[in-house]
């Protein structure tokens, strides 16, 4: 195989990403003060905007505007030098937990260094009532990279609690949707929901206020958004550039708050605008490059806010029959100027459906089963998008939970693309569970790790076109492709070579061999890694688990590894499935590259690691 000449090209974005940062030319970046340090941020949002490669190429100020762009690219075009060590995880004991399709919020401080004991943290919002004095509802945890044997990154052998507050205001208030970090890490934007009405809060936390049974009151500024309906499905998203968010509530108005991070949160003029009176609507998603943003309504359709011009709205009718509404935020793609959502009943069956942002017309459907057709409540999320489709779609995939053909267990299909349009038949499907009324817990998450299973390289060298790699593995395969990091040989690193043969008798080889178009050379003494670039996929399942490999009956989270030889699929016990399942990041420390979740009817907190769920 050709080495993938796709790193080049990432090099070529990540010089563009720092450059455009640094200057903050665009008209966006001008609007606001950049933050003395600028962390990872991952939250529920990351997602839900995608882009592809070349895409990307006309439109570079979009890595400016929209840092989740950078986040994503990040591990597609770096390496690493050290092996993963996989671990027993950690939980703790909750006084409430997130709910269906609600993400935690994970801040790295510097991704191109080690991984932080003290800097790097996690936050839950959880659905129970706080007290001041007694239990928490917004939690933090550091040291987060450690196991139960005490062999992790970080020392000790669980997570110590970073902060713990008591965030309700109002009677009966909690947390029931996503929070979000600002770009520093130091402030934690959420809504607090309540019987009749909701409050939008930004909160300034400090290490060691409170603890999980006596939480602290916090410091936050707070902006009352409706008093007549609550949020229980809306979580806040980000504008970053102009520090701006939007939120959502069950009455079917859209907010938008100015001054959110490094400022006064304040009600936008002329907003709120109502959508979609009486029917609750989705977390929106701005499409930075249009600006413009879109959100999806119980009442099953999808909008289109022009953000300048608030009152010019289109509306795209995507749910038909009963329980048709849309449960999951829409994804957008800010390069190819498409948005996609997902409904248990178009009044045939359940749907992905893409459309054009822009005119807001249908570009494709694609039929995911069943669904609520036959008189069925399911909710239906979000999808998740393969790491080629951030290449080229044409070359990538869309893969979500459905249902079966004619009935309610819950499905996995998988769509392709032909330029920017999907598919309408999918490419694969195949049944989770053989049990009715089974379904997946929350959106799927994907994330592409390119350091699993690295092996130290002791030497290199190129005969004609054969690439000779000694390292001893036990994890390689013909076919698999693997990523070379680190070697002597600058054309050689950032390369993805596929294995043509393995050496030695096995079953832990000595090396492989690859073909590789480049001039002989030798180098006897050389260093490096040979890794093998894994494509991510998790999710909950709230029943049956065995199909997929599992012995749990009663819910699991889950891992799809997507390699050069197929995908494999790991479980994890947890009763009623998951929360959204956040990833941290792809470093090779021990306990990194890690995932961060609840119970979807258990009030606890996990970590698992990516690889094998340990």
């Amino acid at each position: 195989m050709q080495p993938n000449g796709h790193y080049y090209y990432y090099s070529i974005v990540a010089a563009w990403s720092v450059m455009l940062f640094a200057l903050a030319s665009g008209t966006y970046a001008q609007a606001v003060k950049s933050p003395k340090h600028i962390g990872f941020p991952e939250d529920w949002s990351q997602n839900h905007i995608v882009f592809s490669r070349d895409s990307l190429a006309l439109h570079p100020d979009l890595i400016n505007r929209e840092p989740r762009i950078r986040y994503r690219e990040t591990p597609r075009w770096r390496g690493s030098v050290k092996k993963i060590v996989p671990g027993r995880d950690w939980n703790v004991n909750l006084s409430g937990r997130l709910t269906a399709d609600t993400y935690p919020s994970k801040f790295s401080f510097d991704p191109s260094a080690p991984p932080s004991c003290t800097s790097d943290y996690v936050v839950f919002g959880l659905n129970n009532q706080g007290t001041t004095g007694g239990p928490a509802n917004l939690v933090g945890f550091n040291n987060l990279y450690v196991n139960s044997a005490g062999t992790g990154y970080c020392t000790g052998t669980a997570p110590k609690v970073l902060f713990a507050y008591n965030v309700t205001t109002s009677a009966g208030g909690h947390v029931i949707t996503s929070p979000v970090l600002s770009l520093d890490g130091t402030k934690i934007a959420f809504v607090e929901s309540f019987a009749g009405g909701c409050i939008f809060h930004v909160l300034s936390w400090g290490p060691g206020q409170g603890t999980l049974a006596s939480a602290a009151a916090p410091t936050m500024t707070s902006l009352p958004l409706s008093a007549t309906s609550n949020d229980t499905a809306s979580s806040p998203y980000i504008d970053f550039a102009n520090d701006i968010a939007y939120i959502g509530t069950d009455g079917g108005s859209l907010y938008q708050i100015t001054g959110v991070f490094q400022g006064t949160p304040t009600l936008g003029a002329g907003w709120p605008v109502l959508l979609s009176n009486g029917f609750h609507l989705t977390s929106p998603v701005l499409d930075s490059n249009l600006g413009v943003v879109m959100v999806g309504s119980a009442n099953g359709n999808l909008y289109q806010i022009d953000v300048s011009s608030p009152t010019s709205i289109l509306t795209l009718p995507v749910g038909g029959g009963v329980h048709h509404g849309i449960a999951g935020a829409p994804i957008v793609d800010v390069t190819n100027g498409t948005t996609f959502v997902v409904t248990g009943d178009d009044g045939a069956s359940a749907i992905l459906l893409e459309a054009d942002t822009a005119s807001m017309t249908k570009l494709s459907v694609g039929r995911i089963g069943e669904g609520n057709f036959s008189g069925s409540t399911t909710d239906f999320y979000e999808p998740a998008f393969s790491n080629a489709y951030y290449n080229d779609p044409t070359t990538g995939a869309v893969e979500l939970c459905g249902t079966g053909a004619s009935d309610t267990t819950p499905w996995e299909y998988v769509f392709g693309f032909s330029g920017r349009q999907m598919l309408p038949s999918p490419t694969t499907s195949r049944q989770l569970s053989a049990v009715a009324g089974d379904q997946c817990s929350a959106g799927w998450t994907e994330f592409y790790n390119p350091n699993v299973g690295a092996d130290t390289i002791t030497s290199t060298s190129v005969t004609s076109n054969v690439l000779t790699v000694t390292s001893n593995n036990g994890n390689l395969a013909v076919g698999q492709q693997v990523y070379i990091q680190g070697t002597a040989e600058a054309f050689l690193n950032g390369e993805t070579v596929t294995v043509a043969a393995l050496l030695g008798p096995g079953p832990t080889y000595t090396g492989f061999t690859a073909s590789f178009p480049a001039a002989d050379y030798s180098n006897a003494a050389d260093t490096g890694t040979a890794s093998i670039p894994t494509d991510f996929f998790f999710f909950g399942l709230t029943g049956d688990c065995t199909l997929l490999g599992g012995t749990s009956t009663t819910g699991c989270v889950v891992a799809l590894a997507n390699t050069a030889l197929g995908v494999t699929s790991t479980t994890a016990t947890l009763t009623g499935g998951s929360s959204g399942v956040v990833v941290d990041n792809y470093s090779t420390a021990s306990q990194a590259a890690s995932i961060y979740l609840t119970g979807g009817s258990v009030n606890t907190a996990y970590k698992f690691t990516q690889s094998g769920l340990n």
